[in-house]
């Protein structure tokens, strides 16, 4: 009856412990309480019998001198409750019989109890008990292996999230090709390279270890990184689109039973797969669209007697379509000059299209000798005449020499007012005006005169630039033009343009044009 009572606390008790170590501490000591029993001996085994993690106890301790001793005790295999004859240290205690059983679990260590007893003990009712603890044993390494997995399934799920979360936050390649590894270790392996086909060939392009040291002297022969680029159980091939685009290979320097299942590195190896895939063609393709902007800008400025010129596109940020900035600087013969900025609505090709044709004609008519006011009258014709929906913000300056300066008309169709830069003193915005050409049969244009004086400078540019928001959404317009422009005045006039780009967070293209008076030389 009492052991019926032990037995039932067992079962009850095995459905809530959340360790090995526990369920030792559960099953031994009823085992010990049993009459005649001198000593209850625990052993967990190592996965393929490789020797013996665990030693536990109750009565006789199992000291080192004994372990030996209990391990040679300890049957081979799984199988019916065994009654072997004591021998050595256990007959000196008292002990004339050992009932041992051993329990094997799919995926787990397996276990051994051995019961020491004297030759009082019922051996058969032992055994019988041994039995119905071995039984309890197995059902609670199942359950807590149960568990065991569910726990790690979360966690698997959820680094697989945070991970997918990390890669597809950049479309920067190198960023992506450093996110990829670094996601890995060490909550994954001790190792990740990334291999990229380049050409045909494996290409090194991440690699994150927890010993850097390490990595660098295996890298470093070129034979072992050519073998980790070759196909191997944990050398996974990335695949994206239909097309396998290099190798995701794991370095371990763990226990088997601790690396992850094949199923969870094959689904990290396709999230990461997708992620490279898209830095790259998201790279290639801005590179694309970076190239074909320019084909929409002239090639180099012309450089008139008197004046320094410099220009500078940028392309805004998160932007895979052409942009309908544009700018250009004629020279007539006559020592004039014609500076002339825009901004298409919209991007793609269409705006492309309607981008080239307003800077050719615009330029064209200009080169004619058309006044500003006549060349921006023509493209509003054309714009209506081609039934074109989209509109377009121009301006031309038109820079004529006078006494040492020069003499500037201002002629605008809805575009951003200039800045003046004068020495000595803060800039200025001009004046603008107009509306943008292609809404009105007939446009209404803004005009405004300026005077350059020497070492003055002129700065045209489109709407990315004064519209373009900080973190807190102030617009730069409203307070970071001024302070970059004061920041800039005895600058380069290419650093000019240059620099009051990269100080704008853009997200739309900025162009921008400056012209400065160059000083007189005093010959």
């Amino acid at each position: 009856m009492e052991w019926a009572a032990a037995l039932h606390r067992l079962w009850g008790a095995a459905v809530t412990i959340g360790s090995r170590e526990q369920l030792a501490e559960l099953v031994l000591p009823p085992l010990q309480e049993l009459p005649g029993v001198r000593a209850v001996w625990g052993l967990r085994h190592a996965p393929r019998g490789d020797g013996v993690l665990a030693y536990r106890w109750k009565g006789l301790p199992l000291t080192s001198d004994l372990q030996e001793l209990a391990e040679r005790l300890a049957p081979g295999q799984a199988g019916p409750v065994q009654v072997i004859d004591a021998t050595g240290e256990l007959r000196e205690c008292g002990a004339t019989r050992v009932v041992a059983a051993r329990f094997e679990q799919p995926g787990e260590a397996g276990g051994t109890i051995l019961v020491a007893v004297d030759d009082t003990a019922d051996v058969t009712f032992v055994g019988q008990c041994l039995a119905q603890v071995v039984e309890v044993t197995h059902e609670a390494v199942r359950r807590l292996s149960e568990v065991r997995g569910d726990q790690e399934q979360q966690v698997r799920d959820a680094l697989l999230a945070e991970a997918s979360l990390q890669m597809d936050a950049v479309l920067d390649t190198e960023q992506t090709m450093y996110r990829v590894p670094r996601m890995a270790v060490p909550a994954i392996a001790e190792g990740c390279l990334v291999f990229v086909y380049e050409d045909g060939k494996p290409v090194l392009r991440g690699a994150v270890h927890v010993d850097m040291r390490r990595l660098g002297a295996l890298l470093r022969d070129p034979d072992a990184v050519r073998q980790l680029a070759e196909p191997a159980e944990y050398a996974l091939e990335l695949r994206a689109r239909g097309r396998v685009i290099g190798r995701l290979v794991f370095l371990f320097d763990r226990p088997a039973e601790r690396i992850p299942p094949l199923s969870f590195l094959r689904d990290l190896a396709a999230r990461a797969a997708l992620a490279i895939d898209n830095s790259t063609q998201y790279e290639q393709r801005r590179q694309e669209v970076m190239r074909m902007q320019q084909h929409l800008l002239p090639t180099r400025l012309p450089r008139p007697a008197g004046l320094e010129l410099a220009a500078s596109y940028t392309v805004g940020d998160r932007v895979l379509e052409v942009g309908g900035d544009f700018y250009d600087v004629v020279v007539r013969d006559d020592g004039t000059v014609a500076a002339l900025i825009g901004d298409v609505c919209g991007r793609g090709v269409d705006a492309a299209a309607l981008t080239g044709m307003a800077r050719h004609t615009l330029a064209a008519l200009l080169q004619e000798g058309s006044s500003p006011r006549r060349a921006l009258t023509r493209l509003n014709s054309r714009l209506r005449l081609n039934g074109s929906w989209r509109f377009i913000t121009a301006a031309v300056a038109l820079l004529t020499p006078h006494d040492n300066g020069w003499a500037v008309e201002w002629t605008s169709a809805g575009h951003p007012a200039p800045v003046i830069m004068r020495g000595g003193s803060d800039a200025a915005r001009g004046a603008g005006g107009g509306v943008p050409l292609g809404i009105l049969d007939l446009p209404q244009l803004g005009s405004s005169t300026l005077r350059m004086e020497q070492g003055d400078t002129l700065v045209m540019f489109t709407d990315g630039l004064t519209e373009s928001r900080d973190g807190d959404g102030l617009m730069f317009e409203q307070d970071g033009l001024a302070r970059a422009l004061d920041r800039l005045r005895d600058a380069p006039v290419q650093t000019l343009v240059d620099d009051l780009s990269s100080s704008a967070a853009a997200s739309d293209d900025i162009a921008l044009l400056a012209m400065r008076v160059k000083e007189s030389s005093g010959d």
